[in-house]
């Protein structure tokens, strides 16, 4: 091996050890800026959530599961405010008046929010379960630990009836239609999977019809309804049909009457900017948005935070594909700062 190429070959080495040593410091950077922005966002999300405990949580009923026959649904209220979380909340078992364990829960990939309510699904019909029961609840807590409460529920809140519902407006944008509702009662008083079934207009005609909700409404409350878009303005007073389950384990039937809105109604309505709509929904979904929002991105998360789709709306009524989901709940953020997050059911 000749003198020249030997001083080559050992230029080359101290080149590539020197490339290599430089790889690593920058990977190092971006490790630790990585580490960074998580330690910062985790002590931001910890800093404002609070340590939520058993005290936090109530049972406001349970009831036949409408999505799954046979089941039933346990509707549990999470109290604080409402930057808390829970992680892989379920319920584990329930124990009736006779200490009989009764059914048993699925563990949840979707968290809970505070100031909520939520539907746990339970094996098994436990509509003639004797009271008291108690409810076994694993959750996640914010300081990255599994706490389990024995919740307990004594006596189902009163039934409610037609009388308790009101309706409030209902808006015509001739894309996306919202019924409002205001549900009477008490703050404990809740109400599972409600729906418009039917919206008739003056003429008695239907004009449009509305989805299963998975999650319910509380008393003392407004809730909007998603209906089908109205091919134009209907002619008032509106019937609004509206179906829900009540704390008797049955489904009931209301018929609203919604007069023509006045004026104070109308500019309310417009000031609606964007909207979802069919929610739930098992193929596609659009968002409407009004003129403000045209050239703003749309990100969708999974309930792990994972970024699924990104776009941007370009129009009035841009569709999104999520006929390729799994079914559960995701989150819509609309906005470049995320001004409006959106629910989104995928059954």
């Amino acid at each position: 091996m000749s003198l020249g190429f030997k001083k080559q070959l050992i230029f080359f080495k101290k080149e590539y050890l020197r490339e290599a040593v430089n790889a690593n410091i920058k990977a190092m950077k971006t490790i630790q800026q990585l580490l960074a922005m998580l330690t910062l966002l985790l002590s931001t999300t910890i800093a404002s959530a609070q340590i939520i405990n058993c005290a936090d949580f109530s049972i406001l009923g349970f009831g036949p599961d409408a999505f799954s026959s046979g089941n039933s649904v346990i509707h549990i209220r999470l109290e604080g405010d409402s930057s808390d979380f829970i992680s892989y909340p379920y319920v584990t078992l329930l124990i009736d008046c006779n200490g009989d364990t009764i059914a048993t829960g699925n563990l949840s990939f979707f968290g809970q929010q505070g100031q909520t309510v939520q539907s746990y699904q339970v094996t098994g019909d436990i509509s003639n379960a004797c009271l008291p029961i108690s409810v076994e609840f694993v959750y996640g807590n914010s300081n990255f630990e599994n706490d389990t409460c024995t919740l307990t529920i004594s006596a189902l809140p009163p039934a409610l009836n037609c009388n308790d519902f009101l309706g409030i407006a209902i808006e015509t944008d001739q894309s996306n239609t919202l019924v409002n509702i205001s549900v009477q009662g008490s703050a404990n008083t809740y109400i599972s999977n409600p729906q418009i079934s039917i919206v008739r207009d003056c003429a008695g005609d239907s004009i449009a019809n509305g989805f299963v909700n998975y999650s319910g409404q509380t008393g003392l409350s407004s809730q909007g309804y998603p209906i089908t878009p109205l091919s134009n303005t209907p002619c008032y007073p509106v019937t609004v049909e509206f179906i829900y389950g009540n704390t008797n384990f049955e489904t009931d039937t209301c018929l609203l009457t919604l007069n023509a809105p006045t004026a104070l109604e109308e500019l309310i309505e417009k000031e609606r900017s964007v909207s979802i709509y069919p929610n739930p929904s098992s193929n596609e979904i659009y968002i409407h948005a009004n003129n403000s929002y045209q050239g703003k991105n749309y990100l969708m998360y999974d309930c792990q935070g994972r970024l699924l789709i990104t776009g941007k709306l370009v129009k009035e009524n841009t569709l999104v594909d999520i006929r390729n989901f799994p079914n559960g709940f995701y989150f819509l953020s609309i906005g470049n700062e995320m001004s409006q997050i959106f629910k989104v059911m995928k059954e």
